[in-house]
């Protein structure tokens, strides 16, 4: 085996996958190190890819270059778009995998990917090297020399798990803790705090009545996650919807004196808008219905994950609660719900790159950062996989703004933000969302992929074709005139008032009630086979331009701030102009910015305007 490596990835989750595949791609020699390599892929919780917020994220980690979408087109069973009902900026694309397709997928596309090499293995602990990298020790004495370390642990470090008063060491069932690794980390003076999540029960598939609950359709025309998938996507399976009722809490209750949350086992704080059950039943004890989920996790799996069910409870509690439910009155338990703790890292303590400011080199990503969820995991490892690559190579940092991706909102929250719950992604936490839309992540991400060599040139080529067809279709509404006479009773059928005089075509996709497919058809012009991809985009680009063009200004602005590079040995206490406050914080957290100095709490718009000053003034010295 290798030993040798200039990028060591440990953990083969979400995050780990696109740390260790876009350090590779970028020419680092890198190695992927992971208890068992079976378990690469692997969704340890729910079997869906994407969601509101969530989606955005997947499509903003494909435009540069990722694997995350294309894999769960591929292995995708029903696909969704969330939030239809609103306009095209809070859209969310989700999709139901099969979650053994979803793990053998990525373990082929790792696989065959240049400079990357799959070691099975546990790291123990680490230490530095008089060169600067990294000597690793693994569980079975063997050591692995790096330059950079991207820890992708996520729930595993210090690991306990609950069901009711039962607690077993380990982070995922049959899998045991990172303990030792824990406490090398501790002992290196990186903090930590404890937080909690915990997953639904699974049932077997034909145990269940189907003919009492609701069926929920996948869409008729799937949205692709990915730039490069080709030809339409095919929902192949459907999920169902049920509800719990007064009955069925009124026997979880009777398992509160047994919960490990409520009784104090538990220290750690779960994640707030993914609560479980008996959380759900305390917190909002006036509501006696909770509308639950029924998800296949596969097409040849034979098991249903209960979505909105996560418990710690005692497994009699689950099973009797379980068949209350309409559609589960029979059901079998496959695997009951329980509860993690574990220990999560600061991400105060590191830069934007996910690097850890007081151990260059070291770089933290995904779920082990206190985020949940698969989405914002890929996000992180994507990021800390190219600038750790990037740090080997000797060449500048890849940072994102707010203003342009929701991977830059994930990673300035992240590292600014005091957390004290496991962060969740929501288009409300994106002050330019509607900028960044689902529909436009190639427009604002896949030049930067491919300036940095994480997106072929066919891609680039495919995309600049698709932009000039999208162009030539706005150019060609813009040129066609409607007129009242011709006009009003399409929008009449359509639910809108009628024009008072003639305008261009175009301006009719500003109007919530037209689509352009039915522009395009009440004008006779045919659309060529265009995807789905190209539709949106051309309808949410002009139904918010004009909010669109208010925004760039803004966007302009922030920009500037978050291009502002503050040079790595920056003196804060030459900068005399800032308050004593914001030069003990800036010479703490060393921004590599000045738009992420202008996130810390207690950095002032005064402090941020001498930053700059000085900043200037050195740069001309």
């Amino acid at each position: 085996m290798k030993t040798v490596f200039d990028v060591v990835v440990i953990g083969g989750g979400h995050a780990g996958i696109e740390a260790a595949h876009a350090s590779a791609r970028l020419g680092s020699s890198t190695a992927m190190v992971t208890l068992d390599l079976a378990a690469i892929g692997r969704m340890s919780c729910n079997p869906a890819i994407g969601g509101v917020a969530k989606g955005q994220l997947v499509r903003d980690i494909d435009a540069l270059g990722g694997l995350m979408g294309v894999v769960a087109d591929q292995a995708g069973i029903q696909f969704r778009m969330l939030n239809r009902s609103k306009g095209p900026a809070v859209w969310g694309p989700r999709a139901q995998m099969d979650m053994d397709e979803y793990a053998t997928l990525m373990q082929d596309a790792l696989s065959h990917t240049p400079n990357l090499s799959l070691v099975a293995g546990e790291l123990l602990d680490f230490k530095r090297q008089m060169n600067g990298g990294f000597l690793l020790r693994l569980s079975d004495e063997r050591t692995v020399e790096t330059q950079t370390l991207i820890i992708t642990s996520g729930t595993f470090l210090g690991a306990v798990m609950y069901t009711g008063l039962q607690s077993t060491v380990g982070g995922r069932i049959g899998e045991p803790a990172a303990v030792e690794l824990a406490n090398t980390l501790k002992d290196m003076g990186v903090k930590t705090r404890r937080l909690k999540t915990g997953t639904p029960a699974r049932l077997k598939a034909d145990t269940l009545d189907y003919g009492e609950v609701e069926v929920q359709e996948g869409d008729a025309e799937p949205f692709p996650f990915s730039f490069r998938t080709e030809g339409k996507l095919k929902n192949r399976a459907v999920c169902w919807i049920t509800r719990t009722h007064a009955g069925t809490h009124d026997i979880l209750r009777t398992g509160f004196d047994q919960s490990p949350m409520f009784t104090g086992m538990i220290d750690g704080i779960g994640p707030r808008y993914c609560p479980s059950i008996e959380d759900k039943i305390s917190r909002f004890a006036e509501r006696d219905s909770h509308q639950l989920f029924l998800e296949p996790e596969g097409l040849k799996t034979g098991r249903i994950y209960v979505n909105g069910f996560s418990s710690s409870l005692p497994k009699e509690i689950q099973d009797q609660a379980l068949r209350t439910i309409p559609g589960l009155r029979n059901c079998e338990v496959l695997r009951y719900g329980y509860a993690v703790e574990y220990d999560s890292v600061d991400a105060t303590q590191l830069h934007a790159t996910f690097e850890c400011r007081e151990i260059p080199g070291l770089y933290f990503a995904g779920q082990v950062n206190g985020t949940s969820g698969y989405e914002e995991a890929a996000a992180q490892g994507l990021m800390a996989g190219i600038n750790a690559a990037l740090r080997v190579q000797g060449r500048e940092p890849f940072l994102l703004s707010r203003a342009e991706s929701y991977i830059g909102v994930l990673s300035d929250d992240l590292v600014n933000l005091e957390i004290d719950e496991p962060y969740r992604m929501f288009t409300s936490r994106a002050e330019y969302r509607l900028h960044l839309r689902s529909d436009n992540a190639e427009e604002r991400l896949l030049e930067k992929g491919h300036a940095q060599g994480l997106v072929e040139d066919a891609v680039l080529l495919k995309y600049q074709r698709q932009r000039e067809r999208v162009e030539e279709m706005r150019k060609r509404l813009l040129e066609t005139k409607v007129t009242p006479e011709s006009t009003n009773s399409f929008l009449a059928a359509s639910g809108g008032s009628g024009l008072s005089e003639s305008e261009h075509a175009l301006g009719l996709l500003r109007r919530p009630e037209v689509s352009l497919p039915s522009l395009l058809t009440h004008l006779g012009i045919v659309m060529d086979n265009w995807s789905t991809a190209e539709l949106v985009a051309l309808e949410a680009s002009e139904r918010y331009r004009g909010f669109q063009e208010r925004q760039r200004k803004d966007i302009e602005r922030s920009q500037r701030l978050a291009e502002l590079r503050i040079p790595g040995g920056f003196d804060y206490s030459t900068a005399l102009s800032l308050s004593v406050e914001a030069r003990q914080k800036l010479d703490r957290r060393r921004p590599l910015t000045v738009g992420l100095a202008q996130r810390i709490a207690g950095v002032t718009p005064a402090d941020i305007s001498g930053l700059i000053f000085h900043l200037q003034q050195r740069r001309a010295a």
